[in-house]
């Protein structure tokens, strides 16, 4: 099986904005990222924001209804396309290209906030990514972001239950050898110069217990078995980075 299948986002790029849908289970997500987010940016009111990775535009059009000053690039031209027309049926200015998260089309200090959502796993290079976010934020600028940790718990989780067993993930849509350690996440916030990070944990399972995990599993089946669709998880944000985990950085110079 191919891992970091990228061609799913062009092949099914027109399932963004349908709610039954998996890719819009990212809607889902984002409601509890920008909750967290809300604490350092309350008023996202005339902001210059700018989404790496964005998809469909789901994020994007959150904080462009937020009257932030909004763009989105992704490698996927057919979700660029799609989040274009999204975007004009919904009556938001958001200027969308398509372009590598490695090589950002912005000139230096452009942004007063960059997101990055679900994306640093997908990368070639996430280091180069770091580098590209720091660039065109302005001083003082916030970098949030999320990505999954690499361990024996993320494999099970994330490819093992979530991806190959359950189908609730497109399954060969992540690589685990691409996740990121913490550790590793933080030596590159020290050295690209970012400050002032927090990295909180991202937990879709509720707790970390093996007795949850086999409930998901055990209520994942009988929801196949039954042809019913599969439920949200419960998502909350703790101390516990070890499958996945969300971030912010701050550009102090």
């Amino acid at each position: 099986m191919k891992r970091n299948n990228l061609e799913y986002y062009d092949l099914n790029a027109d399932k963004w904005w349908n709610k039954d849908e998996i890719l819009y289970v990212s809607n889902h997500l984002n409601k509890s990222k920008f909750e967290f987010f809300s604490n350092l940016v309350p008023d996202w009111k005339g902001l210059k924001v700018l989404d790496i990775g964005c998809g469909g535009g789901l994020a994007c059009e959150f904080v462009a209804n937020l009257n932030a000053d909004v763009s989105g690039i992704d490698l996927s031209f057919n979700s660029i396309k799609i989040a274009q027309q999204h975007a004009r049926l919904s009556n938001l200015k958001i200027d969308y290209q398509r372009a590598l998260a490695e090589n950002l089309p912005y000139q230096q200090n452009s942004f007063d906030v960059v997101l990055c959502f679900d994306v640093l796993e997908h990368v070639e290079d996430w280091k180069k990514v770091f580098s590209e976010a720091y660039r065109v934020l302005k001083q003082d600028g916030l970098f949030l972001f999320d990505t999954i940790n690499r361990n024996f718990k993320s494999k099970f989780i994330m490819i093992w239950l979530l991806e190959d067993t359950l189908k609730h993930i497109p399954p060969g849509l992540h690589d685990w050898n691409k996740f990121i350690k913490p550790k590793e996440m933080i030596e590159v916030m020290k050295s690209t110069g970012f400050a002032d990070f927090e990295i909180k944990g991202f937990d879709l399972t509720g707790e970390s217990s093996f007795k949850t995990l086999r409930s998901i599993l055990l209520k994942g089946l009988n929801n196949q078995i039954k042809g019913e669709k599969a439920e949200l998880f419960e998502i909350k944000i703790n101390n516990d980075t070890s499958v996945c985990y969300i971030d912010k950085a701050v550009k102090i110079s």
